[in-house]
């Protein structure tokens, strides 16, 4: 298995462990938020996406910053588009408790150099009563040439 697919399956691994809020669903399939049941969020789906690659030595070593990017999906307590509605505070909780997660182990269970977050954005667009927010999570890591 190349290194960059045993960084997703951590992140994803460490993602399923997540309490509070209680994680329902960590895929790395694509879903549409519209068929999942309301007893299926938060809902995060990862996705390997850039990768930025270069030689470190010349002895076949390379050097690569992959991003990730973490989509998290909530769904409102109530679908009344009032003061009650809390879809934002539970967007709030989700990217919090997934920074929180991902801060435990940089090293990605010893296979990167180095990750972290490096951006954040919400998706307001999103049928309510269910909101997202997208995490882009950098991994910087080092792979001998034609491992991967």
């Amino acid at each position: 298995m190349s290194v960059r697919e045993d960084i997703a399956l951590d992140i994803v691994q460490k993602l399923s462990n997540i309490t509070s809020p209680n994680v329902v669903l960590v895929t790395r399939n694509p879903f549409t938020v519209s068929d999942l049941a309301a007893t299926q969020f938060p809902a995060i789906f990862v996705r390997t996406t850039t990768e930025d690659r270069e030689d470190f030595t010349q002895n076949g070593l390379r050097q690569g910053v992959i991003e990730y990017q973490i989509v998290a999906s909530v769904q409102a307590d109530s679908s009344a588009t009032s003061i009650n509605n809390n879809v934002d505070t539970k967007r709030n909780e989700i990217i919090e408790a997934i920074s929180e997660k991902l801060e435990e182990d940089t090293a990605r269970n010893s296979k990167a150099l180095h990750s972290e977050i490096t951006g954040v954005t919400v998706d307001d667009g999103t049928t309510f009563p269910v909101g997202q927010a997208t995490i882009t999570y950098s991994v910087q890591y080092k792979y001998t040439r034609g491992t991967n």
